[in-house]
């Protein structure tokens, strides 16, 4: 049982120190956008039928919360909604030219962050921790690929 509280704390610490790491650069570098933002454009880039029920249920987020960060996306132009071809009812979220542009700023950015934080850490001692990670989201019930926006290439 003592092990358990210490993984949930330990990832907990590790997520805040990766998050706040984040925001400071995106802070420095001007970027007006949250974490959350930058994965919902990490999604779309990576599949372009999403709707933004497909992006409450990937991120386990409650639908308002998303529509509310789709919004904001929305204003700044950095995605559009286009009527489905097959169901005129559905509109898929569509990023832009300037939110794909955005979008590789912040990998570029997640990219030099992760290997501030990865200094001093092998490849080897990566790969098993990642196997570990792996390991326990199948644990808990999550699939490999029902969360796989790209991140595996910012080591």
């Amino acid at each position: 049982m003592e092990s358990s509280k210490l993984l949930g704390y330990m990832l907990g610490q590790t997520l805040r120190v990766f998050k706040n790491q984040m925001v400071s650069e995106f802070k420095e570098m001007e970027i007006e956008l949250t974490i959350e933002q930058f994965v919902i454009l990490s999604l779309l880039n990576s599949n372009c039928d999403l709707i933004q029920r497909d992006l409450a249920s990937q991120l386990q987020k409650d639908k308002s919360i998303i529509v509310r960060q789709i919004n904001c996306l929305l204003e700044n132009q950095y995605v559009v909604r286009l009527t489905n071809k097959d169901d005129k009812r559905v509109k898929n979220l569509i990023l832009t030219k300037k939110g794909f542009e955005k979008l590789n700023q912040m990998k570029e950015i997640a990219s030099e962050v992760s290997g501030k934080l990865l200094t001093g850490i092998s490849e080897n001692e990566l790969e098993i921790f990642q196997n570990v990670l792996l390991k326990i989201q199948e644990n808990g019930g999550i699939e490999e690929d029902t969360f796989n926006c790209g991140f595996n290439q910012l080591k």
